[in-house]
Parts: structure tokens; sequence; C-alpha cells
């Protein structure tokens, strides 16, 4: 058995580092949220979260390896290194404050009645990874292809699988040049063969998907999901795996974590060859703290807040779309539009019927016996439900292999007669998420209607969606939350893909009654899924965020008249020599898959990148300064 009592995690205040001098200063142990599932046990649940403190603790850890680098982490929350948040499934509850998740409501979503969502930031170290669904998930050759095709061949699939390859310890796939076996990140997958899901799936014609990581895996079909879990039965974030106590206490004399800090700004000075950041601006997270500290950079800064609270920075720091910079009075230091655009999220439509109680989560939630049982049951043995992940497969569907008005699965001979050489056929664009919750947005309409009922929900959702929303300041306050305007549906090619997303769920949901399980009554479904009008109003009533944020800080030209960039491909912010962002918002657009594992595959990335050009630089004697 386990003992859950660890040595303190060596964390510091801002007051702590005033004044001192660090090679890097990463900012962001924190990551935004980005996954799905929302209610488990009358709380919420994200199967996955995009993540900045995520990258954070990836990059903090591969240049401290170096014991002459000096690095300072910057976290807005703390380090909450308690056993409690490796509890897979208690450690997913993002209404617990106790777990480091904080929320505000996005603006309202005008192209879905007028709505409001909760938007999501794990502000703990580790970011997100601590607290969401543990889905890893990569996508696919084309997905990696297509951002080269932009003009980044560097970030091709060939040029990123070995950081992936190098993060992950996968527990269950076989050896193979795609998976990793000595990496620090350990995955595994659950065994999903109970799931009726899965036999409704193969009963309308889809196949089974052996390993959604292989370059080969098809676009359609079933697959189980590789969780970061341990043989343990615990949650490993990227804070356990990359910057666990034990490493952060071994590298006290190079690496210094700082909690509880709110970045202020960066500042800089422009210099003949760009803009270059000398020092970090820094307070207390904990308001009615007034004092400011500073830090001074020797070497770079890397940005590491998430596709929401990545934007928020760099626009404090005066980077970002001039007009709206002076809007809020932030003296502009540099003039880059696509600061905070573009941002891109899967949204998702919930179909969820009653089931009896016993089926679905809400049976711990009103059994306080059997909940104690399940906590029992992990602490001694590791097994039962709190030992799982909220999901363990999913459904990934190409729209172009349903049929247009049935969203019945195209003959395979018929789907394969397609060019393969085109990369836009080469990526799934509907997935559906299996979940034993109700998954809706509203948390009032939650505890009306769905906390003291068996639900089970498919979670469909937009994998390519091309809606696209802003992150903006709220105010010139780091510590007023960016507004943030989701804009889902606001293309109307989402909304053809959203009906054949809900009726492919109908589908699957007659497949599962049809295998005898209890589906008792439609508690989440359109009136009539023959009526566009119908399915339509559904679909704006439904339509949510599943956290998946990213693209805020996109890898384009700064020149791009349609989308302009803001990094470059080496993630160096346009017009600056030292200051580069590695989250989710580099993505050049969003990938077809959750975001974790991709996050962290960038900062791995990142981080090799940093070391080399530091190499080059001693090799020719240069100055980092």
């Amino acid at each position: 058995m386990w003992w859950p009592i660890r040595n303190r995690y060596p964390e510091h205040r801002p007051e702590d580092v005033d004044t001192h001098k660090y090679d890097y200063v990463v900012i962001g142990g924190m990551f935004i949220i980005a996954n799905e599932v929302r209610y488990i046990i009358c709380s919420k649940s994200h199967p996955n979260l995009e993540t900045g403190g995520t990258a954070g603790c990836v990059v903090a850890s591969r240049l401290s390896e170096d014991p002459n680098t000096s690095i300072l982490v910057l976290e807005r929350g703390l380090a909450n290194d308690s056993w409690m948040s490796r509890i897979p499934l208690v450690g997913a509850n993002t209404l617990s404050p106790d777990m480091g998740a904080v929320s505000w409501y996005s603006e309202a979503m005008k192209y879905c009645a007028n709505r409001q969502d909760l938007v999501f930031r794990g502000e703990v170290l580790g970011g997100t990874s601590r607290i969401n669904g543990m889905i890893y998930t990569r996508g696919s050759v084309g997905d990696y292809d297509t951002w080269a095709s932009t003009g980044y061949p560097e970030w091709a699939y060939d040029k990123v699988l070995p950081y992936f390859v190098k993060a992950e310890t996968t527990m269950s796939r076989p050896k193979s040049f795609y998976r990793g076996d000595s990496g620090l990140w350990i995955n595994q997958d659950f065994d999903p063969s109970t799931w009726l899901f899965e036999r409704a799936a193969e009963a309308l014609g889809f196949g089974v998907i052996e390993d959604m990581s292989s370059p080969d895996a098809p676009c359609d079909g079933l697959s189980s999901l590789d969780s970061t879990v341990d043989e343990n039965r615990q949650r490993v974030s990227t804070m356990d795996a990359y910057l666990p106590s034990r490493t952060a206490h071994e590298r006290q004399a190079n690496l210094t974590l700082c909690t509880g800090a709110t970045v202020c700004r960066i500042d800089g000075s422009n210099h003949g060859a760009g803009y270059r950041a000398d020092r970090v601006t820094l307070e207390n997270s904990s308001r009615g703290h007034d004092k400011v500290f500073s830090v001074k950079v020797k070497k770079e800064v890397v940005v590491c807040a998430g596709a929401l609270g990545s934007p928020q920075i760099l626009m404090l720091s005066g980077i970002g779309p001039r007009q709206h910079l002076e809007q809020h009075g932030v003296e502009v230091m540099l003039d880059l539009p696509g600061v905070g655009s573009e941002l891109s999220d899967h949204t998702a439509v919930p179909v969820a019927w009653e089931v009896p109680i016993k089926a679905s989560l809400t049976h711990l939630a009103k059994s306080p016996f059997k909940g104690a049982l399940e906590f029992l049951k992990y602490v001694l043995f590791r097994k039962g439900v709190l030992s799982l992940p909220i999901q363990v497969l999913s459904l990934f569907v190409r729209t172009s292999s349903l049929e247009k008005e049935t969203s019945i699965l195209i003959h395979e001979m018929e789907r394969n007669k397609k060019d393969e050489t085109d990369l836009e056929t080469r990526l799934p664009d509907i997935e559906v998420m299996p979940l034993a919750t109700s998954a809706v947005d509203d948390l009032e309409e939650h505890e009306r209607h769905f906390s003291k009922i068996g639900v089970f929900s498919l979670l469909t959702t937009l994998l390519r969606p091309k809606s696209r929303g802003t992150v903006r300041l709220r105010s010139p306050s780091p510590h007023d939350r960016p507004k943030v305007d989701l804009d889902l549906l606001s293309d109307p090619e989402d909304f053809a893909l959203a009906r054949k997303a809900v009726r492919l769920a109908l589908r699957l949901g007659d497949a599962i009654k049809a295998k005898d399980f209890p589906l008792l009554r439609g508690v989440s479904v359109p009136l009539s899924d023959h009526s566009v009008e119908d399915m339509d109003k559904f679909i704006r009533h439904r339509a949510r965020t599943t956290y998946h944020y990213s693209s805020t800080c996109r890898m384009a030209s700064e020149h791009d008249a349609q989308a302009p960039g803001v990094v470059d491909e080496s993630l160096r912010v346009h017009g600056t020599l030292n200051l580069r962002v590695c989250d989710a918002s580099v993505f050049p657009q969003i990938l077809a898959c959750h975001l974790m594992a991709p996050v962290v595959m960038v900062a791995e990335k990142c981080a090799n990148m940093i070391q080399k050009d530091e190499a080059t630089k001693s090799q020719y004697g240069l100055e980092s300064r």
C-alpha cells in the first residue's frame, strides 16, 4: 500500500525572488482547461483541459537539467502537492477550489441563444493536467503535416514524433518506433470491453482502432484511450512527471518555484535587432497586497500560461492589437493584431438519456455508503471507480464517411475511394464521447434536473470547427480575468457538422437500446432529427465549450492578411529577441484530438530549441544578454 504523506514541496513567494536575476523565467506552471465532462458526483470533471502550466513544468524541468542554468518558474496558484489530487476521479473535480481550478463566465454567445459558458483555468503547479480527464491523444499524421503545409516544415509529423516518444512511457502498448518506453510521463489504457457503446458502434459498422497514436491509425473507428495514470492508479500530471517533489528538492540550487505570483507585465526595451525582455514584474496573487516585485532576465522569458492566459500576459506587456491596448491605457511596445485572436475550441453538443441510477456516477453522490466504500477500495487496493478516468474510449469519424441526411456510415469501399493524398481526408472531424454523466454546461439546470437521476450521455464534439473567438483584456489589472468570446457556431459550416454529429449520436443511442441497455427517456435530445429547424434550435441551446482552447498566439506570419500570427517556427514572438510562447496558444490550427499530449510535445521541442540556441551561442562566443 502506498503512503499518502510526502515531503513539503519547495515553494517560494514573490518577496523571496524580488530583484534576483535568472537565466530563464518560465511564466505559468498553470494550464488553461480543456475538455469535456463536467458533472460527476454533482461536480465538474474534464476529460481533458488545455494547459499552460502543463507546458511550463516540462520546459522548466528540461532547462534545469543543466545545473549551471538558473530557472525561475512563476505560478499564479500553489503547488497543492496533495495525495488527494492524484486520485484520478477525485482530482478531476473542477468545482473544488482545493484542486486548483478557477472559473468565470465567457461573453454572451450570440449564435448560441446568447448564453454564457463557464471557462476554466487550472491555477496550480502543473496546470490543468492536475484536474483534467487525463486523456492522452496525439492527433494524426495529417494534423501535423497540415501545420507543415502552412510553411513550417519543422513541425511536420516526422519532426514532432521524436518529442512524443521522448516524453512518454506507455504501460499498455507494445514497443514500436512511435511509442516511448523510457520517458518521464506515464500512460496506460483501460479495458472498455464491458461497454455497450463499443458493441453499438460496431453494430453500426465502425471498426476498432488499435492505437490512436499509430501513424497508420484510420480516421474512422472506435478506440480505447490512453490515460496519464501510473501503475499505482494515480494521476500523472506534468508536475508529477517532470517536477515531482524529489526533483524540485534536488534542483533547488538552480530551480526556483515561485507560487502565488501574478505576473503584471514583461518589461523590455527596443534594440536595433528587436525588442528584448529585461525583467518581469509580479505581485502576490491574493488581492490586497499592493507591493510590486520584479526579477531580472538574463537570457529568455518563456510564457506558458495557456491559450487564455498567454495572450493576456502579452497584452498587459504592451504586445498585441494597438487599438485594443490603447483603449485600456496600455503602452504599446509591439503592435501584433494576432495576439488573442483566432481562439479555437472543439464545440460540443451533449445528447443524453436517463438511465437507472446504478448505471450512472450519480449513485456515488446519492449514497454516502457507496462513496465511502469506493474510497476505501481505492486507498486499500487501488481499485474501483475512483481509480479510473472518466472516459476510456471514443468514436472518431470523418463526416465525409457519413451519409448527409442520416449520418449512416458509408460502405467501406466507398470510403476508401477518397484521395488519401489530400490532407483534409486524413483527419477525423467528429468525436463521440460516452460518459456516465449529463455533460450539459448549465450548473443550475444540472442541479435541478440531472443531479438526482442516472444519466448517460454522448458528447458529440466538432474536432475541426470553423468558428473563431477572441481573448481580450477586461482591464489593465492582471488580477482581472480576461474577456473570452468563444463565438461558438459563428461559422454556418459548424451547424452542418453539428447536425451530422447529433444524428450519429441518436443512431448510436438506438443501437444501444437494441442491445437491451435501458435508455429510459431522452433528457437532452432534439424534438426531431428530420427537421433542420428543430436540430438547429437544439444545437444552439446545447452547444458548449470542451475547454480545448488554442491558437490565440498562433505560429504564423505576422503579415498573414486573414489571421496574423504571433510566433515564428521557434515559438519566438515576432519582433522580439528573447520572448517565447509555449502552450496550445501557438497551434497554427486546432488539432483533431485532445490537446494535453500535443502541448507536452510542444514543450519538449521548445526546451530543445532553447538548448540548441544556447549551445550555438556558446560555440561562437555570443552573449545571451
